[in-house]
């Protein structure tokens, strides 16, 4: 038996060996440059330069020096293919007639691909050879193996005769060891081993067995510590960022417009951090094993664009997004695993082009079931942003092979609610404008990766015509930015005007204030922005309805033009949080009534923190006390009240919950008829502890580090309902 086994091992070995050896053959210089030289040729097909047929010409002879070292795959002895080839090119370096070699390439081609799959044919021959004469060897040990293992299965029987009865014995210990074991505990295995009746056997599996539950309850006690260290890094990691941010802020309002500027640049950079501790936070939640859940869309894709455009600025080139209708609202999946599966595929995309422009474009199709949709994200990269959107979506797109993203089938693992994952990369021609009429249209290539997606949609999104009424001028001579600007805000009911040059922009002024909002895109060349802005700045000071925008795309352009203009929106524009900002922005309503009406308390351990927030009230008019912690909050409202308290949900001593907890319980006793309206403040995300911050008493939450946009939305809130009541 030890012979057969040895020499099932030996041929085993040998199968390995050949199969190495195979797999070499496929991978070898000879096939590897057979493929090489039929690519090349067949590339010369379409497109024939002196530069490629010297290519060709050095790759003959290469192939011909692999083939002469084996000779046992190959000969070429009497093969007239390539010296045809060889002959083929020598003529065309004579009289460089590019049909006469392409004619020759044509006939030879068929040849040549012959002659490659000859070569792969050769050496699976010899490999299916081989192998054959390894398995007959292999069934021979085996039948020789079976008649011997037959003579001990012989020799066995008897044995297992004489050992019945002990096997009945043995068997009914076992069984009652099974029942004993069943439901015991610690304790009892504990109470066994200090038993000196027990058995030896029965000492040694009842000591295995208690040293297995104290390896359990250790692993349980490292489950826990690990956890809660988790809980305290991502805690302190968003506590840093907030701290960075808050830092930044307040410098940056001492330092002026400039300091602005640079603020915006920084707090960016910090998003990436940020975004490591909220992935932690929702590690502790359970969100990534959360196997069912909604993720809302268009916030999450806003997410993802600020970070595309980051790494674009980094780089000096320039991003829009454009945003197809009947998009989802909820989708069933896990937000972070989405998150970051696209931020992959599409950061390694925008690193491996150069193009200066990009369009970011998603939109919905069919997918393969009905209650499903499919979603596609589709990153195209431009050599210029004279083109509109029709022409990209109409192009005659083609696969491209040599390309890939990350491995679809890893990508469809990590998401969740996912039926359908694919990427590919594809090419099309791009036909230029004319720039004046005695040039020809100039051609271009263009590349896009295309990303599908089979969610399934819970809800979908509604776009409300806000801007009905509405009559904007959009300043610009960038054809992409055109239609994308056009298309977005048209679809929310405003009227659109477009001005492409400098010359058109300055015949407007006369009749400026006929529109409701001017956008002027910092792209848009042939004037000076910061000239042109104090200009129409000062024929729009009189007006009460027109409103000047600025659709910057990197924040250096802010810094010399932002006094003179209403408000800066950064590019690219995204629907769903532009159009409330915009409509905000043109309305430009005044509360300044109401503002010296209400009394604000911040409750704030970080000195950073509380500082920036209560500059961020004083600059919208709100003047607001401090406290530290949550017991001298509860002392400050019992001796002066507050309207809007601003809670830190995690501080020393006594945290927001618990003080939250105290103030609503003491408006209950005196029976307060307007309690105060407490908005909790947080740097964790997980829904856990939202719920904890509600239950309490709070009636919102809002998370740090402090957001103007978010302070004076939830502060006008409050007023609307005190109104009301």
């Amino acid at each position: 038996m030890a012979v057969g086994v040895i020499s099932q091992i030996i041929i085993g070995l040998q199968w390995h060996n050949q199969t190495t050896e195979y797999s070499k053959m496929l991978h070898s210089e000879l096939v590897s440059s057979s493929h090489q030289l039929t690519r090349t040729t067949q590339a010369l097909l379409t497109t024939i330069s002196r530069s490629q047929v010297d290519t060709l010409q050095k790759e003959i002879a290469h192939f011909k020096r692999v083939a002469s070292a084996e000779k046992a795959k190959i000969s070429l002895v009497g093969n007239v293919l390539y010296p045809q080839l060889e002959l083929a090119i020598a003529k065309f370096n004579a009289n460089s007639d590019y049909q006469q070699l392409q004619n020759t390439l044509v006939q030879l081609l068929p040849a040549l691909q012959a002659s490659q799959q000859n070569l792969i044919a050769a050496i699976n021959n010899d490999a299916q050879q081989a192998q054959q004469t390894l398995f007959f060897r292999s069934m021979t040990v085996f039948l020789v193996f079976n008649l011997a293992l037959c003579a001990l299965l012989l020799l066995v029987a008897t044995a297992t005769k004489r050992k019945g009865t002990q096997s009945k014995q043995a068997q009914s210990g076992v069984s009652e060891l099974a029942s004993q074991l069943e439901h015991i505990s610690a304790h009892e295995i504990t109470e066994i081993l200090n038993d000196i009746n027990t058995p030896p056997e029965q000492r040694r599996i009842f000591s295995n067995l208690s040293t297995m539950y104290q390896d359990v309850e250790q692993q349980k006690r490292n489950a826990d510590l690990y956890r809660q260290l988790y809980a305290l890094i991502g805690y302190e990691i968003r506590g840093m960022t907030n701290t960075i941010q808050g830092g930044v802020r307040l410098i940056a309002q001492e330092a002026g417009e400039n300091g602005a500027v640079l603020a915006r640049d920084i707090t960016l950079a910090t998003n990436t951090l940020s975004e490591l501790a909220d992935n932690y936070n929702r590690l502790i939640s359970g969100g990534n094993s959360t196997a069912s859940g909604n993720v809302t869309f268009l916030p999450l894709m806003s997410e993802l664009l600020v970070h595309l455009s980051a790494k674009t600025q980094h780089s000096q080139r320039h991003l829009e997004c454009h945003l197809g209708s009947h998009l989802p609202g909820d989708i069933e999946g896990n937000p972070t695993s989405l998150f970051w599966v696209l931020f992959l595929q599409l950061s390694n995309a925008i690193s491996a082009q150069n193009e200066p422009h990009i369009l970011f474009h998603i939109h919905t199709e069919a997918a393969n079931e009905v209650e499903q949709s499919r979603l596609v994200f589709e990153i195209v990269f431009l050599p210029t942003n004279a083109v509109n959107l029709h022409d990209i979506k109409s192009a005659d797109w083609q696969l491209v092979d040599e390309k890939s993203g990350i491995n679809d089938e890893w990508s469809k693992a990590i998401l969740t609610k996912v039926t359908r994952f694919e990427s590919a990369w594809l090419r099309s021609t791009l036909i230029l404008p004319q720039q004046d009429n005695n040039q020809d249209q100039q051609q271009t290539s263009m590349e896009k990766l295309r990303i599908g997606i089979d969610i399934t949609p819970k809800s979908f999104h509604h776009v409300e015509r806000s801007l009905e009424n509405k009559h904007l001028m959009i300043c610009t001579d960038s054809q992409l930015q055109i239609d994308i600007m056009s298309k977005m805000l048209a679809q929310y009911g405003a009227t659109i005007e477009i001005i492409r040059s400098a010359n058109a922009i300055f015949k407007s002024l006369t009749r400026i204030n006929d529109f409701d909002g001017i956008i002027i895109t910092d792209t848009i060349k042939g004037i000076q922005l910061k000239s042109f802005c104090k200009t129409l700045h000062s024929r729009l000071k009189k007006s009460t309805k027109t409103k000047l925008f600025l659709a910057a795309s990197e924040s250096s352009t802010v810094q010399d033009t932002h006094e003179y203009v209403d408000r800066v929106f950064f590019t690219p524009f995204v629907a769903h949080e532009l159009i409330p900002n915009l409509t905000e922005a043109m309305q430009a309503t005044e509360e300044t009534n109401e503002k010296a009406q209400n009394a604000f308390l911040i409750v704030e351990d970080d000195k950073v923190q509380q500082f920036l927030l209560k500059k961020l009230l004083s600059k919208q008019g709100y003047d607001a006390h401090t406290v530290s912690d949550g017991a001298q909050a509860v002392e400050y409202m019992k001796e002066h009240g507050a309207d809007i308290v601003f809670m830190d949900c995690i501080m020393p001593g006594m945290g927001g919950i618990e003080a939250t907890k105290l103030i609503r319980q003491r408006e209950q006793d005196l029976d307060v008829f307007h309690p105060a309206t407490i908005i909790g403040a947080t740097a964790l995300t997980s829904a856990s502890e939202h719920k904890s911050c509600i239950e309490a008493g709070m009636d919102y939450v809002i998370s740090k580090p402090y957001k103007s946009d978010e302070i004076i939305k939830v502060i006008k809130k409050y007023m609307a309902i005190k109104k009301i009541c």
